[in-house]
């Protein structure tokens, strides 16, 4: 039942996000305007992660995941009425929050089932996230090729995703963690390597994640002029992180973490090079399907380190991570509007997944250090 959570949540959003040119077009702004209304996701999950910290305790976890799952169905649809570029940047603060306390408390479930499960399972769970996300950006795919109203296709979705997450989680029991073994005195470096290191990967990993998502449908219309295939870039970018997802469990069991990461990092930045270099079409979708077989690692692990890192408060590491994810994807969503507004798309793309890679490498290489000095102690 944890996968099917996992599977609505990722099917919310994905739902707007090939049809994001026409909430941008419809509230008469461009892609700066765009840009800054973005910047609500971002904010609204920074201020998410506060209150995950304080409400994510053994024994509350799933009534936090019922009722931001919940909240989430009900608001998405007022994307479809948004009359400006301001109404859009608050409505994506309220849905970033609740998004946020629907994916730490999540996660966290997710992280005690694991504890209690001999192999790893983590990017099995997280690539029911990925299909739901294939499913939603299908469907938004179809409902903007068909012409179907974007209020009627967001109703419709919500609807169905409120009752299956409704069930999904009264069907889930209250998972619990073992209890982390005390804290040896000295040790606070350690913990203070491992929160930089997790903090790092974070904002490596929600920039590199969030590009496509954001900006892929609108880079192959405005600047490949890929007509109605421009709703091909989510769903390529999707279905190529689905595949991963569900190999990625085989792969850490084979090479561990910090080789599989470092691997992940090659793939997006190949990715990356073929759409700028090609700037066609059908190679640029060639690309985001390889920028999403190395991004469909990340966040898996990303989220285990953090739930793991005190696993008797699983929400204050959780908190950490998404305060700098959203900062990223804050961050991000300023940087591509910004960006492809002035220097164009390919630019903006180099300029993001350069400035992550170092963000990614930077935060392997503490997480290294820190691994390091725990097998000496």
């Amino acid at each position: 039942m944890i996968g099917t959570v996992f599977f609505v949540n990722g099917a919310s959003f994905a739902n707007w996000l090939p049809r994001i040119d026409e909430v941008r077009d419809a509230i008469g702004t461009g892609n700066g305007g765009l840009g800054a209304a973005l910047l609500g996701g971002g904010l609204g999950g920074m201020l998410g992660s506060l209150a995950a910290a304080r409400l994510l305790r053994p024994g509350r976890i799933l009534r936090v995941l019922r009722w931001s799952a919940a909240g989430l169905a009900l608001a998405f649809p007022l994307l479809a009425v948004v009359p400006s570029v301001t109404a859009l940047f608050l409505l994506l603060t309220v849905l970033g929050f609740t998004d946020v306390l629907c994916d730490t408390s999540m996660n966290a479930e997710a992280a005690a089932i694991q504890s209690r499960t001999d192999g790893s399972i983590m990017h099995r769970i997280h690539g029911m996230w990925s299909v739901g996300f294939v499913a939603g950006t299908l469907v938004g795919w179809t409902a903007s090729a068909t012409d179907l109203a974007l209020s009627v296709h967001l109703v419709l979705v919500s609807a169905l995703l409120l009752v299956v997450s409704s069930r999904a989680v009264s069907a889930l029991d209250e998972g619990t963690m073992p209890a982390a073994a005390p804290e040896p005195s000295g040790r606070g470096g350690s913990w203070g390597a491992a929160q930089v290191s997790i903090v790092m990967l974070a904002l490596g990993a929600a920039a590199l994640e969030s590009t496509p998502n954001d900006w892929s449908a609108v880079a192959l219309r405005d600047w490949l002029d890929a007509g109605r295939l421009k709703g091909a870039g989510p769903v390529v970018f999707a279905a190529a992180m689905l595949l991963g997802r569900f190999r990625g469990d085989r792969l850490v069991d084979r090479l561990g973490p910090a080789r599989l990461l470092a691997t992940a990092l090659t793939s997006i930045v190949a990715g990356t090079a073929v759409i700028v270099l090609s700037a066609r079409t059908v190679p640029a979708l060639a690309g985001f399907a390889l920028w999403g077989l190395g991004v469909s690692v990340m966040f898996p692990q990303v989220y285990l380190m953090a739930a793991n890192a005190d696993p008797s408060r699983p929400g204050a590491g959780l908190a950490a991570m998404t305060l700098a994810q959203r900062t990223g994807f804050m961050v991000t969503a300023a940087s591509m509007g910004a960006v492809s507004a002035r220097a164009g798309y390919a630019t903006a793309f180099v300029a993001v997944v350069a400035g992550a890679s170092i963000l990614w490498l930077g935060g392997l290489s503490v997480q290294r250090g820190h691994t390091h000095e725990e097998a000496l102690s």
